[in-house]
């Protein structure tokens, strides 16, 4: 990941987060069991889905490394079981390894709907889950209403969010320089942000270019309503706080190319500002 030179793409698995599932005429449900943390655990629940003709749909698996316990949410499908939720729940809380089990899904309709909580965590972080085309009509409402200024907030809280984050990987992890950097974009991948790819990075010269691929402040304008200027302001500040903390306040940020004017991705040139 920090070898010299230009860092390519992951292969791309798309995460469907398990907050909902819409499925009329299927008997849907959601359970949530306290394991120990052991190996096995996870197995141990799984043969129950499979003796009984449950489908997994989707769930999460959560537990520190030398934690004693760990949660596992799955949405199940019980349309060709004979066993009921209460009865799979019973089962559940006898196996050895299980310490609690309870069915958590909220029913609305057709709709079953997450139950265990209403908060979701990132590194310790709490984190909020936003549509990407509404965050785009606010972004693009900003800028619209109030112009140039518009892009100045939008910039400035950019660079204040990229020097937040830039800080807590350096007195949380003890990150600098380009492993600073690359975490920090690899960490934006995983949370959704964007998928980056570096082609130039020059550490001696202070120059840098990045691609963003999918760079969801530019999505909402992609292909429908071009503009003639690159849109990614808020990112281009947080890129701008980022590498300053690694490498200088002298650095600006230009993006290059932007997928809301119709270009492939979003490309930022990032260089020593000119004196």
């Amino acid at each position: 990941m920090y070898g010299e030179g230009k860092v390519r793409r992951a292969p791309n698995y798309p995460r469907i987060v398990p907050c909902a599932i819409y499925a009329p005429g299927r008997n849907i449900s959601q359970i949530a069991i306290k394991v120990d943390n052991v190996p096995g655990a996870l197995a141990e629940v799984a043969s129950k889905m499979t003796k009984h003709g449950i489908n997994i749909l989707s769930g999460l698996l959560m537990a520190e490394p030398g934690g004693e316990h760990g949660i596992i949410v799955l949405f199940l499908d019980f349309t060709n079981s004979s066993i009921t939720v209460g009865d799979l729940v019973e089962e559940l809380r006898s196996l050895p390894m299980v310490r609690n089990a309870d069915m958590v899904v909220r029913q609305v309709g057709h709709m079953a709907i997450d139950g265990t909580t209403y908060l979701t965590t990132f590194l310790g972080d709490r984190v909020v889950v936003l549509d990407v085309m509404d965050m785009g009509a606010m972004f693009n409402w900003l800028i619209d209403t109030f112009g140039t200024g518009g892009r100045a907030i939008l910039f400035d809280m950019g660079l204040r969010a990229g020097a937040r984050a830039a800080k807590k990987l350096k007195e949380d992890y003890g990150l600098s320089g380009r492993e600073l950097v690359e975490t920090f974009l690899a960490l934006h991948v995983a949370a959704g942000w964007f998928d980056y790819e570096i082609t130039r990075y020059d550490e001696a010269e202070r120059t840098f270019t990045i691609k963003l691929f999918e760079n969801f402040e530019c999505l909402s304008l992609r292909g429908h309503q071009p503009r003639d200027r690159p849109t990614s302001v808020l990112v281009k500040g947080v890129l701008t706080g980022i590498f300053r903390a690694a490498y200088g306040s002298d650095l600006v940020v230009d993006e290059t190319l932007c997928i809301a004017k119709g270009d492939d991705y979003c490309e930022f040139s990032v260089k020593r500002e000119s004196s």
